[in-house]
């Protein structure tokens, strides 16, 4: 058997410097690109809204497997939140974060990895009391990240649907490695969201998650996860190292696994917002013109009914992804279901990503149409 070595980590001590280049470019053109950035449309675009309210349509079709229900012959991992005040590559932006040790971790053995962007999403279930708006009638991601408690050991309530739980059962069922999870919120204060504008909150999310450069993969790989880790023993293959996002943090886990390919080979992405909110649209053109080929492989979902919106149409976008993965022959799938925006979706995706990054065994085809490496038509 192989041993597993494991990561030494180096944490960033200082603020790092990023490289600028001046360029010249027509008006028109810096304009074209970069129209999504500062979009001058504050407060609720309605049309836009209803599109994002058809995430749970369908949902029926995708109920979540028997390893999301906590099982009493199965211990139980630690569940711990913490609060990062500052940080170098976002000065005066704090993150929440939350890390699982599961009960066979001893710090004998190096563990895998698994990495959730967004983690408040997976955290929401512990918040006790009901989510206020501090501005309009309904919650923002502000309100929530104000909430969701990050101090100390967590408990998570019996939901069946607590990724958590499917860790839990996966270690001890050997279905996979024994592997630390942590999950990271984005930062706050910020900007808030393009279009939506500050009337829908206060955070940093758009600005690290949207915008396409390796700046937040740096922020993660140089500085987070070596102060965070920095006790544990992870592996040092990046294999064995997920990172799982969603909407703009499905992008970021993309750009994460691209510019931090030393650390993470695997990403597993739930309607990633491969359109042009802070220029990810050009990701099919980075993909398909970057010489060197990464070892990553690629479970990403999108629905049928998903966002078609001011930035573009999800479907199309991720399609458009999945075939610049093909041209480079990298190993992908896309799973295009029959909901809407949605995090159950991904959670449904979760173990079935899983099993195919450790088992080699397929995604499930019912009730998808599933995307896959397919041949390219190269001879007349």
């Amino acid at each position: 058997m192989k041993e597993q070595k494991a990561i030494q980590w180096k944490q960033l001590c200082e603020k790092p410097e990023e490289k600028m280049v001046t360029v010249t470019m027509p008006e028109s053109s810096w304009r074209a690109f970069n129209c999504m950035i500062d979009y001058p449309i504050v407060g609720y675009h309605l049309r836009d809204e209803t599109a994002m309210g058809r995430a749970e349509w369908n949902k029926e079709l995708y109920p979540l497997p028997a390893d999301y229900l906590r099982r009493e012959d199965v211990p139980r991992g630690k569940i711990v939140g913490h609060l990062m005040e500052d940080s170098a590559f976002y000065p005066g932006v704090k993150h929440k974060y939350w890390i699982y040790t599961p009960a066979q971790y001893d710090g004998t053995v190096p563990a895998d990895l698994i990495l959730f962007l967004d983690g408040q999403m997976y955290m929401a279930p512990a918040i006790k009391q009901p989510i206020v708006p501090e501005i309009g009638d309904r919650p923002t991601m502000s309100d929530m990240l104000k909430v969701v408690p990050a101090d100390g050991a967590l408990e998570l309530p019996d939901t069946g649907s607590n990724v958590t739980d499917l860790l839990d059962n996966l270690i001890a069922d050997r279905k996979i490695p024994l592997t630390v999870a942590v999950f990271i919120t984005p930062g706050y204060p910020g900007p808030g969201e393009p279009v939506y504008g500050t009337g829908k909150g206060i955070t940093n999310r758009s600005v690290e998650y949207d915008t396409v450069s390796d700046w937040n993969a740096r922020f993660l790989a140089e500085e987070f996860l070596p102060m965070v880790l920095k006790d544990y023993l992870i592996t040092e293959d990046p294999m064995g190292h997920s990172v799982v996002g969603l909407s703009s943090s499905g992008i970021a886990g993309f750009a994460t696994a691209w510019y931090a390919n030393h650390l993470f080979g695997n990403a597993i992405l739930g309607s990633p917002s491969f359109g042009n909110i802070r220029g990810g649209n050009i990701w099919p053109s980075v993909i398909r013109t970057t010489e060197e080929k990464k070892n990553l492989r690629t479970c990403m979902c999108v629905g049928k009914y998903d966002a078609d919106i001011i930035f573009g149409d999800w479907v199309l976008a991720d399609k458009d992804v999945a075939s610049a993965l093909n041209y480079k022959e990298y190993d992908f799938r896309l799973m295009v279901n029959q909901m809407g925006h949605s995090l159950t979706f991904l959670k449904y995706m979760i173990p079935q990503a899983l099993a195919w990054f450790y088992h080699g065994q397929d995604v499930n085809d019912a009730n998808c149409e599933v995307i896959r490496p397919y041949p390219l038509v190269t001879e007349l």
